[in-house]
């Protein structure tokens, strides 16, 4: 038995584009409130049941950083004592403002980490879309003056992909992008809090003063050049059920699993924490028990941790990759050229 997992307990931030829809996950959500985001594995996220129970993340990757991150999250982070994955259910009742995030090298000045993050699409109202990029032909002064209006002008000069429930999409720093109004997403990032805000459709609070923006900071980072495309899913071909990488870089791989009855899965890394949020079914690990909108943390260890299906499951699994031998075998596994794993890194390069 693996007694190093961690079943844990999301915290909740209050955002005026959420809504009330994370509570189809499992998300205990305060009366009359809007909650835009699930911060799943945050450093504040705390430790209900298993290993180190009471705790919270931060105060584990604290405690002992050595072993609770392993060498490949430990290179992720930059020898920061700091979980590797931040994990968020994020539900966008209204638009996202639209934003770009620093690079590991900008955001140095600042003693953080930069921030590359993938989508993984939950649910799409109709019509709903994803700002992903700044349209080919929109040169960046234009970009910027429509941005300096503070009114919404930049989203026709952004481009826009239909949302569809099980899209992935990987976002490298420097993205101009933003989270179109009706959309749900898992979204796995670095662990960074650094937001660059360049519009914000003309919202204000109660005082009717504009939330603020970031334009200097934010166009010094952007690459008007990165347009990141959907990510076709490859099986990684399992023994039993279906198993399929949605995305890879340096920071961060994401698979979907879909277990039947019975099902098992080693979902241990040596060199990285696992996160595990289970999506519908149920599944346990060691002795505990995930249902749908549970998540678990699986820390670095040689030893076995199974995943078994206790009825029909499906469940997102991320953990830090090490590019220089899992991508092999993930590309092996699913039976095509390594060449083939480049579609998968958002145009980071990483995996070319």
């Amino acid at each position: 038995m693996n007694t190093n997992v961690s079943l844990v307990t999301p915290r909740l931030d209050r955002k005026p584009w959420g809504g009330r829809k994370l509570d189809r996950y499992g998300v205990d959500l305060p009366p009359d409130e809007s909650v835009g985001e699930a911060l799943v594995t945050a450093g504040e996220a705390l430790v209900t049941a298993g290993y180190m129970s009471g705790r919270t993340l931060g105060g584990i990757v604290g405690f002992d950083p050595g072993v609770h991150l392993g060498s490949n999250a430990s290179a992720a982070v930059g020898g920061r004592a700091l979980f590797p994955l931040l994990v968020k259910l994020i539900d966008a009742r209204e638009n996202l403002s639209i934003q770009v995030h620093p690079n590991d090298g900008e955001a140095e000045t600042l003693d953080r980490l930069g921030k590359t993050e993938a989508w993984y699409v939950l649910e799409a109202d109709p019509g709903s879309v994803l700002y992903l990029g700044i349209r080919p032909g929109v040169d960046v002064r234009t970009f910027r003056e429509a941005a300096a209006r503070l009114d919404g002008s930049t989203a026709p000069l952004m481009r826009k992909v239909q949302a569809q429930p099980g899209a992935t999409v990987l976002i490298p720093a420097g993205t101009v992008h933003a989270l179109g109004a009706g959309v749900m997403v898992y979204e796995v990032q670095q662990p960074s809090d650094v937001t660059y805000r360049l519009d914000d459709w003309g919202r204000v609070d109660a005082d009717g003063t504009p939330r603020e923006m970031h334009l200097e900071a934010g166009f010094r980072v952007a690459r008007p050049e990165t347009i990141p495309e959907l990510i076709s899913p490859v099986s990684l071909r399992p023994a039993i059920g279906e198993r399929h990488l949605l995305a890879a870089c340096r920071y961060f791989a994401l698979e979907r699993v879909a277990l039947p009855v019975g099902a098992c899965l080693d979902v241990s890394h040596p060199g990285s924490p696992t996160v595990i949020t289970v999506l519908g079914g149920k599944l346990t690990i060691d002795d505990l028990t995930l249902v749908s909108g549970s998540s678990a943390v699986v820390w670095p260890s040689a030893t076995a941790a199974t995943l078994s299906a206790t009825s029909p499951a499906i469940a997102l699994v991320t953990y830090v990759p090490d590019l220089d031998t899992d991508a092999h075998e993930l590309a092996n596994r699913a039976g095509g050229d390594h060449r083939t794993m480049g579609s998968f890194d958002g145009a980071t390069g990483d995996l070319h």
